[in-house]
Protein backbone atom coordinates (compact mmCIF):
# COMPACT_ATOMS: atom_id res chain seq x y z
CA UNK A 1 0.00 0.00 0.00
CA UNK A 2 1.37 3.54 -1.13
CA UNK A 3 -0.03 6.23 0.94
CA UNK A 4 -0.67 8.78 -1.49
CA UNK A 5 -2.54 6.22 -3.51
CA UNK A 6 -6.58 5.89 -2.95
CA UNK A 7 -7.47 2.84 -1.46
CA UNK A 8 -10.88 1.02 -2.09
CA UNK A 9 -11.73 0.90 1.81
CA UNK A 10 -10.76 1.94 4.71
CA UNK A 11 -12.35 0.14 8.06
CA UNK A 12 -12.37 1.98 11.29
CA UNK A 13 -12.41 -0.37 14.28
CA UNK A 14 -10.93 -3.58 15.33
CA UNK A 15 -13.01 -5.49 16.92
CA UNK A 16 -15.39 -8.41 15.62
CA UNK A 17 -17.66 -5.86 13.11
CA UNK A 18 -14.38 -4.54 11.54
CA UNK A 19 -12.85 -7.61 11.45
CA UNK A 20 -15.38 -9.14 9.79
CA UNK A 21 -16.38 -6.10 7.30
CA UNK A 22 -12.01 -6.33 6.35
CA UNK A 23 -12.82 -10.21 6.07
CA UNK A 24 -15.71 -10.03 3.48
CA UNK A 25 -14.13 -7.15 1.78
CA UNK A 26 -10.77 -8.79 1.67
CA UNK A 27 -12.84 -12.12 -0.15
CA UNK A 28 -13.88 -9.47 -2.58
CA UNK A 29 -10.35 -8.39 -3.52
CA UNK A 30 -10.92 -4.91 -2.57
CA UNK A 31 -7.65 -4.79 -0.22
CA UNK A 32 -8.97 -3.51 2.82
CA UNK A 33 -6.93 -0.82 5.55
CA UNK A 34 -7.95 -1.21 9.11
CA UNK A 35 -7.56 1.29 11.17
CA UNK A 36 -8.09 -1.55 14.40
CA UNK A 37 -7.24 1.41 17.08
CA UNK A 38 -4.92 1.25 19.87
CA UNK A 39 -4.91 -1.24 21.68
CA UNK A 40 -6.77 -3.33 18.72
CA UNK A 41 -9.56 -5.64 19.79
CA UNK A 42 -12.36 -3.61 21.25
CA UNK A 43 -13.90 -3.91 24.13
CA UNK A 44 -13.87 -7.83 23.63
CA UNK A 45 -10.36 -7.82 24.64
CA UNK A 46 -11.29 -6.49 28.02
CA UNK A 47 -13.93 -9.23 28.27
CA UNK A 48 -13.05 -12.16 30.41
CA UNK A 49 -15.21 -15.16 29.60
CA UNK A 50 -17.70 -15.21 26.17
CA UNK A 51 -20.73 -18.09 26.06
CA UNK A 52 -22.50 -16.79 23.34
CA UNK A 53 -20.22 -17.16 20.11
CA UNK A 54 -20.97 -20.01 18.07
CA UNK A 55 -18.57 -22.27 17.74
CA UNK A 56 -17.08 -22.04 21.22
CA UNK A 57 -18.94 -22.85 24.58
CA UNK A 58 -16.49 -20.67 26.20
CA UNK A 59 -13.47 -18.67 25.16
CA UNK A 60 -11.34 -15.80 26.78
CA UNK A 61 -12.41 -12.39 25.12
CA UNK A 62 -8.60 -11.99 24.16
CA UNK A 63 -7.72 -15.59 22.85
CA UNK A 64 -11.42 -14.99 20.51
CA UNK A 65 -10.33 -11.71 19.27
CA UNK A 66 -6.61 -12.97 18.09
CA UNK A 67 -7.99 -15.55 16.41
CA UNK A 68 -10.58 -13.66 13.99
CA UNK A 69 -7.70 -11.14 13.48
CA UNK A 70 -5.44 -14.14 12.57
CA UNK A 71 -8.04 -15.41 10.44
CA UNK A 72 -8.11 -12.16 8.57
CA UNK A 73 -4.51 -11.58 8.45
CA UNK A 74 -4.38 -14.31 5.84
CA UNK A 75 -5.91 -12.58 3.48
CA UNK A 76 -3.48 -9.72 3.50
CA UNK A 77 -5.53 -7.17 4.92
CA UNK A 78 -3.72 -4.01 6.04
CA UNK A 79 -3.73 -3.59 9.60
CA UNK A 80 -2.58 -0.09 11.44
CA UNK A 81 -2.70 -0.41 15.42
CA UNK A 82 -3.43 3.55 15.62
CA UNK A 83 -6.67 5.24 16.71
CA UNK A 84 -8.13 7.47 14.04
CA UNK A 85 -7.57 11.14 14.68
CA UNK A 86 -9.14 12.32 11.87
CA UNK A 87 -11.82 11.40 9.23
CA UNK A 88 -12.43 14.54 5.97
CA UNK A 89 -15.89 13.24 4.26
CA UNK A 90 -16.63 16.32 2.36
CA UNK A 91 -14.71 15.80 -0.27
CA UNK A 92 -14.07 12.78 -2.32
CA UNK A 93 -11.72 10.61 -1.86
CA UNK A 94 -12.19 10.37 1.79
CA UNK A 95 -8.68 11.04 4.17
CA UNK A 96 -8.55 9.33 7.48
CA UNK A 97 -5.90 9.90 9.40
CA UNK A 98 -3.69 8.79 12.06
CA UNK A 99 -0.69 10.17 14.28
CA UNK A 100 1.61 8.21 11.26
CA UNK A 101 -0.57 7.54 8.56
CA UNK A 102 -2.63 9.58 6.15
CA UNK A 103 -4.71 7.41 3.67
CA UNK A 104 -7.44 8.62 0.79
CA UNK A 105 -10.22 5.85 0.48
CA UNK A 106 -13.25 5.42 -1.58
CA UNK A 107 -15.00 4.21 0.50
CA UNK A 108 -15.14 4.24 4.77
CA UNK A 109 -16.49 1.55 7.39
CA UNK A 110 -16.89 2.89 10.57
CA UNK A 111 -17.31 -0.13 12.93
CA UNK A 112 -16.18 1.46 16.34
CA UNK A 113 -17.70 -0.91 18.68
CA UNK A 114 -19.31 0.65 22.18
CA UNK A 115 -17.46 1.45 25.26
CA UNK A 116 -18.95 -0.01 28.72
CA UNK A 117 -19.66 2.70 30.46
CA UNK A 118 -19.75 2.05 34.66
CA UNK A 119 -21.68 3.55 37.58
CA UNK A 120 -19.36 4.36 40.40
Amino acid sequence: MTENNTENVVIIGGGPAGLAAALYAARANLKPVVFAGSPPGGQLTLTSEVENYLGFDSILGPELINKMRSHVEKFGVTFYDQNVTEVVFDKKPFTVKSVDHEVKAKSVIIATGAKALYLN
